[in-house]
């Protein structure tokens, strides 16, 4: 069992970890594992920081998406990159469908796509329609939502 003597440390740097930003739980176990606390010492530390409000997964994942959905990312990428930091499936379920529910992809998309300053006079150019279509991939836009904002680039 761990001494009371390692928790302090490991806590130390948890709270570091947490004073420069938000983050997961499974950011911050990574970190602590890499920087090679023992798993018993970092269970503790979590479970301490979980309950002192210090570590909320729905709060980072709502902070998160808000973060990700003001720089005009798509449902798709927030969800990867949620996945990506250890946020439970059911959080990221209901956080982003809640975030996003009001909001206009296509829409974001096609703005996107205006302010990034494709030629799409030559909408004929498949070359430029396929940047169009993996920049939107890239942003995390589903197809649906790709396929729609081209329909509408080439009307």
């Amino acid at each position: 069992m761990s001494h009371e003597s390692d928790l302090s440390p490991a806590q130390d740097y948890a709270l570091k970890l947490l004073g420069y930003r938000e983050r997961s739980r499974g950011e911050v176990q990574a970190k602590m594992e890499r920087k090679g606390f023992q798993r018993d010492v970092i269970e503790k530390v979590l479970r301490y920081l979980e309950s002192q409000k210090y570590l909320d997964d729905k709060r980072f994942a709502e902070l998160w998406t808000h973060n990700r959905l003001k720089r005009r990312y798509g449902k798709g990428r927030v969800v990867l990159e949620l996945r990506e930091k250890g946020v439970n499936q059911e959080i990221i379920d209901e956080v982003v469908k809640k975030t996003y529910s009001t909001v206009d992809e296509i829409g974001m998309a096609l703005d996107l796509v205006k302010r990034k300053g494709y030629n799409l006079e030559s909408a004929e150019d498949q070359r430029a329609l396929r940047r169009v279509s993996g920049f939107l991939r890239r942003r995390g836009f589903s197809f649906s939502i790709i396929r729609e904002v081209m329909s509408r680039i080439l009307k």
